[in-house]
């Protein structure tokens, strides 16, 4: 009786293990596959995403490039029709706020070639020396320096701007 007892819990622990082994191989092989497949989808996407950063970066730097410069446009707009008009306010914070976004522009813009770099460094100093004497002219009331200084301060911003990638 103890030997068939004993035959009979081997038997029925060998068929537990079997059981239980079995599920486990098979719940490890569709993990597996799903952890494969989860990879090779994921290395996909990477790669696509990867290769669309590429593309994306040279848009969104000239997209961040053309965001600054329509916000500098409007600002030397807005300066413009007030000093012909002979209504402008002071000229230090546009010319301050203008430059400052200038400043802005080859972090934006990504890898400018250095000959375009030092080419907005050189005429953002010409625009400050040009902001300097707009202010000047303006409390001095000399109005038809103050539009001819305009005039100058406006050409040095479109140089800026065709050194600018497109």
């Amino acid at each position: 009786m103890r030997l068939l007892s004993s035959i009979l819990i081997v038997i029925c622990f060998t068929f537990i293990l079997f059981i239980s082994g079995c599920g486990k191989k098979e719940e490890e092989v569709k993990t597996d596959q799903k952890e494969s497949k989860n990879k090779t989808e994921t290395q996909s996407q990477n790669n696509t995403q990867s290769q669309s950063n590429t593309l994306s970066q040279s848009n969104t730097s000239t997209s961040e490039t053309a965001k600054l410069w329509n916000q500098i446009e409007k600002i030397n707009e807005s300066m413009g029709k007030g000093i012909n008009s002979g209504k402008s306010g002071h000229l230090e914070e546009p010319v301050a706020e203008i430059i400052s976004m200038i400043k802005k522009i080859p972090a934006a813009a990504g890898n400018l070639e250095p000959a375009s770099l030092q080419t907005i460094i050189s005429k953002t100093n010409e625009l400050r020396k040009s902001g300097e004497m707009l202010d000047k002219y303006h409390h001095a009331n000399q109005t038809s320096e103050l539009k001819e200084e305009y005039s100058k301060f406006t050409l040095t911003l479109n140089e800026i701007k065709n050194v600018l990638p497109k």
